[in-house]
């Protein structure tokens, strides 16, 4: 049930993140920045109450799928400041994109 939650959570942050990286104008991707922090904020207690659920069967996956959710957040929280910054590349979208599915598949292991 809960990894189910957390695919919707994940389902959820792609949406603003994607929205955030085509909006040409800063105060909506601040708007849009803050949005995606307080569902990764969500994200990140819901993969820690899997880790503490699971831990005991599967330690190295569980601490495989922390690192991979704290990876993907950083890229997406990276991608928001080179963005408001003017410096952004569009292969960095891509690496954050890559990062998520390696998070989510790592939801599946668990």
């Amino acid at each position: 049930m809960l990894v189910n939650i957390m695919m919707f959570l994940w389902a959820l942050l792609i949406i603003p993140f994607l929205v955030g990286m085509y909006v040409k104008q800063d105060k909506t991707i601040i708007k849009i920045m803050l949005y995606t922090r307080i569902i990764y904020l969500i994200v990140l207690v819901g993969d820690i109450m899997l880790i503490l659920r699971n831990f005991k069967t599967n330690p190295v996956i569980d601490t495989l799928s922390f690192f991979a959710t704290v990876i993907a957040i950083s890229f997406i929280d990276i991608s928001y400041q080179r963005k408001i910054q003017g410096n952004f590349k569009p292969y960095l979208i891509w690496i954050t994109i890559i990062s998520i599915i390696i998070s989510i598949f790592c939801l599946f292991l668990i």
